[in-house]
């Protein structure tokens, strides 16, 4: 990408990430196992988490450390339709021991190289989304990626005090946008109970 500021780069994720592939289901019972919740792609939405509905898979007890998210994981999504194709965002341990399916990736980031709030806000961003779109593989509607494609995805990396503002400024935008949209969806359903009673 050209015309960045002379203290930017631009790194292959793969260099300052461990990318986490997630656990697949089905397959035998596990010796050991241990039944925990885990996420799907239906809870991973583009920026924020769906708890509403958690299940819960069987895993054998060593293999618990393998697949289990740790706080400032960015979550993102393997594929489906076009628009769910990388959307994610930072796990806060809403859950304190949860996995997740296979059809997510965990990126683990290097902190003292990458915030996961800007990274976060990065992929979801028309940079993060046209690196996807340009590298998915395609079927009729449907889109995927591979962690090698996501491995070789250009972070753009200011540094961390940058990164921070960056981070907060844009958060602060989502907020408020967040805050809007559901207000609108609330009394979009007073509008629609009004109408039945009437």
């Amino acid at each position: 990408m050209n015309n960045l500021p002379n203290d930017w780069r631009t790194v292959s994720l793969s260099s300052v990430a461990f990318i986490q592939t997630g656990l697949a289901k089905g397959g035998k019972q596990p010796q050991d196992a241990v039944e925990l919740p885990y996420l799907r792609v239906a809870n991973v939405q583009d920026g924020y988490f769906d708890l509403s509905e958690i299940k819960t898979i069987a895993i054998d007890r060593k293999q618990i450390d393998r697949y289990a998210l740790r706080e400032g994981d960015v979550l993102l999504t393997e594929g489906g339709d076009f628009d769910k194709l990388g959307r994610g965002t930072v796990w806060r341990g809403e859950i304190s021991v949860c996995l997740h399916q296979n059809h997510l990736f965990a990126v683990r980031l290097d902190r003292n190289q990458v915030l996961p709030e800007f990274f976060a806000l990065q992929v979801s961003g028309s940079y993060g989304r046209s690196y996807f779109l340009n590298c998915a593989k395609r079927s009729t509607n449907l889109a995927s990626i591979n962690k090698a494609q996501l491995s070789e995805y250009p972070v753009l990396l200011p540094p961390l005090p940058e990164q921070r503002k960056i981070a907060e400024i844009l958060g602060t935008w989502d907020a408020a946008i967040e805050h809007v949209t559901r207000l609108i969806a609330a009394l979009q359903r007073r509008k629609q109970g009004l109408m039945q009673r009437l």
